[in-house]
C-alpha cells in the first residue's frame, strides 16, 4: 500500500506553501511581494512577506535539486583500444605544492607572516 499526503512536504503552518508556484510567477512577472501577500490576505492566507520570500527559495531549491538529479553521467568510455591507451597514459605532472619560480606555498606562507605579524601583542623581532 502506497500513501498519497495531501498536504506539501514541510511544516504544517506553511499556509503559502500550496501557493508556491503561483507566487513564484508573479514575482517573476515583477510583482513585490507586498502585492502577492495582499492578494493572498484576498484569498484568506495570512502570510508575511519573508514567508513569501521562503516559499520561492524552497521552489527555487527544489527545482535546481530535480536538475542535479537529472544530470547525465560521465562521458562513454572510448570504443578504440588505441584512444583508451591514450586516455589512461599519464602526463606531466606538476608537484602539487612548487608555485611558479620554484618556491613552496609554506615558504611563501612563512615569509609573509614574518613580514605580518598576526599577533599586535608579541613585539615583533627586530633586524640589527
Amino acid at each position: 500500500m502506497k500513501l498519497h499526503p495531501k498536504r506539501p512536504p514541510g511544516r504544517v503552518d506553511r499556509k503559502a506553501a500550496a501557493y508556491a508556484f503561483d507566487i513564484a510567477e508573479l514575482h517573476g512577472a515583477g510583482y513585490t511581494y507586498e502585492a502577492i501577500r495582499e492578494a493572498l490576505l484576498d484569498v484568506g492566507v495570512v502570510a508575511s512577506t519573508s514567508a513569501l520570500r521562503r516559499e520561492v527559495q524552497r521552489l527555487r531549491t527544489r527545482q535546481v535539486g530535480s536538475a542535479l538529479h537529472s544530470a547525465p553521467g560521465p562521458p562513454p568510455a572510448p570504443s578504440t583500444p588505441a584512444a583508451s591507451r591514450q586516455s589512461l597514459a599519464p602526463g606531466p605532472r606538476p608537484a602539487p605544492h612548487d608555485l611558479p619560480g620554484g618556491l613552496r606555498g609554506r615558504d611563501v606562507a612563512e615569509a609573509f607572516f614574518s613580514a605580518n605579524p598576526s599577533n599586535p601583542l608579541l613585539k615583533s623581532q627586530e633586524i640589527p
